[in-house]
């Protein structure tokens, strides 16, 4: 007679969970499997289309992930305008973060101050912070990165 076991998991890679959470937007609603370690989505059109029926995620193997809401990009792009020492740089993002298209003014700005590459590695340590909270959270195992 043999037993049917749980699948044995490997430790989540925080970088892949970091690239995972940065594709959530608006509308969109990311889960990860506990038992086939995957992650699957589905968005607002998906389901008003009957792409996805999302009663799918309600069971007990999916976990899901932080909404753009709790990421809060915005407050990391506040964050990151807070640390730059050149004053011009941090008056220029500061501004560039007010009223309503912040973001694209913010994304704009960082190429004119050529600070894009910063930016970029500076989110992404962010996102792997926020990966690491929310296994910590879920119970869910991981293996460290090295964040540079």
């Amino acid at each position: 007679m043999t037993t049917k076991t749980e699948p044995s998991l490997k430790e989540l890679d925080l970088n892949a969970v970091a690239e995972e959470f940065d594709m959530i937007s608006d509308g969109t609603y990311l889960f990860y499997n506990r038992k086939t370690g995957e992650f699957d989505f589905y968005t607002d059109l998906m389901e008003e289309e009957g792409e996805v029926d999302p009663a799918k995620f309600k069971g007990k193997a999916w976990v899901a992930t932080p909404s753009q809401y709790d990421i809060h990009e915005y407050r990391i792009m506040a964050n990151f305008a807070e640390i730059q020492t050149d004053s011009r740089k941090n008056e220029l993002l500061c501004v560039a973060l007010e009223g309503s298209g912040a973001f694209r003014r913010f994304k704009d700005t960082l190429h004119r101050v050529d600070l894009t590459e910063e930016w970029y590695a500076f989110k992404h340590k962010a996102y792997i912070e926020i990966a690491r909270k929310w296994c910590d959270d879920n119970n869910i195992k991981y293996s460290e990165v090295e964040v540079k």
